[in-house]
């Protein structure tokens, strides 16, 4: 059931030629194209040349008067002109004449000035006699009071970070409600690991056996995709095509029972045969898990389809096999209102079942309440599903 924009793939274009209801019994994909969407960037208009002076000081305008030393380019420096210390000078001037040693500095102890390094203060030993601390108190000769104070210091660090990482970890807890993250099943939740989504499931309960005569079978069809045969139904249900544009992607097998025509809307009924979708494939671990993995795939559905205000009431959850391997049913009757849908609700259910293959098998049955009297195809068919060799 959808109208226009609910599911994915669907169109509003609609043909009765009689001639699709007697099409090959064997269905294909539908192919889905898809398009590749380009880009448009804007190019940057160049910025304007910015000349740059060199570091320094540039060198004066002519006729500015006197200014500092030529700039040279190549060196980066100013030109030193000798001309300004030619000559004899100014005789009102004094000359100055060096004093000191003549002969070069000898190697040896570095002065200031007139400060004699008193006696004690030279030797070691007699200083730190002089100003109170012995010999043992050195860093460099190791257990003096300078390592335990250094050593006492890194300790209360160390202690201040684990203190604030204590902090922080229980106000993150606390953030948390006081505890650990569960999910529905009351499994704790690991922070580190990816988890499997987590199942609650609903109570055991066979699906009713819907009152009325189903439609007229007119043969069974063999789907490879999912491993399995299924039956195929005559008018009103109809095989998607490319006129009617009733194909919905994901799924191998198709059938389709148009309910409402509003405008360039519809309304309808399916029944879909097809693979495990492959975000789900994770959670399946071979036949024993079918239970909880039709769970899922029901609810994925329902997301997908269904993606408007409605309610769901559970009406089936049970064992269904096939051919001898496990499968499981999950049912619901879906509540609605739409604008323009005489429908108010509509019969879906789910079935997940062990083909002998790493990838389960999916089907999926949707019938809404203004055709009620179709209702007993749902069971038909599911009990006529059969198992193919791979």
């Amino acid at each position: 059931m959808s109208d226009e924009g609910e599911r994915a793939g669907r169109g509003t274009d609609m043909s009765d030629n009689p001639a699709d209801h007697e099409e090959s019994v064997r269905v294909t994909v539908p192919e889905v194209e898809k398009s590749e969407s380009g880009g448009r960037s804007d190019a940057s208009a160049a910025a304007e040349d910015v000349k740059v002076a060199p570091m320094g000081e540039a060198p004066a305008a002519e006729g500015s008067g006197p200014g500092p030393e030529p700039w040279q380019p190549e060196t980066g420096q100013r030109q030193f002109d000798d001309s300004l210390f030619d000559g004899d000078g100014d005789p009102q001037y004094a000359g100055v004449t060096p004093t000191g040693p003549s002969a070069p500095p000898k190697p040896g102890k570095p002065s200031s000035g007139n400060w004699q390094m008193p006696e004690w203060m030279a030797d070691e030993h007699a200083a730190d006699a002089k100003l109170g601390r012995s010999s043992g108190d050195s860093f460099d000769e190791g257990g003096g009071r300078g390592r335990v104070a250094l050593l006492a210091g890194v300790g209360v660090l160390v202690l201040a970070l684990l203190a604030a990482g204590a902090v922080y970890l229980l106000q993150q807890r606390g953030g948390d409600g006081g505890g650990e993250k569960q999910g529905a099943s009351g499994q704790t939740a690991s922070a580190g690991e990816p988890q499997e989504p987590q199942v609650e499931l609903p109570p055991d309960k066979p699906l009713r056996r819907f009152p009325g005569r189903p439609s007229r079978l007119v043969g069974m069809v063999t789907d490879p995709m999912s491993g399995l045969a299924y039956p195929r139904l005559a008018a009103p249900w109809q095989l998607p095509t490319k006129a009617n544009k009733l194909g919905t992607s994901g799924w191998s097998g198709q059938q389709v029972l148009v309910t409402e025509r509003s405008g360039g809307g519809l309304w309808y009924g399916q029944l879909l045969v097809g693979r495990l979708n492959p975000g789900l494939q994770s959670s399946y671990t071979g036949p024993e898990s079918v239970q909880s993995v039709a769970v899922l795939a029901a609810k994925n559905i329902e997301a997908q389809y269904y993606g408007f205000p409605h309610k769901s009431a559970p009406l089936a959850s049970q064992a269904l096999t096939v051919d001898g391997r496990k499968g499981w049913l999950v049912a619901s009757y879906l509540t609605y209102k739409r604008a323009g849908v005489r429908a108010t609700g509509e019969v879906v259910a789910t079935l997940v079942v062990d083909n002998g293959r790493p990838v389960p098998a999916v089907v999926f049955a949707s019938v809404p309440n203004t055709h009620r009297t179709m209702w007993p195809d749902i069971n038909q068919f599911f009990a006529r599903l059969r198992i193919v060799a791979s």
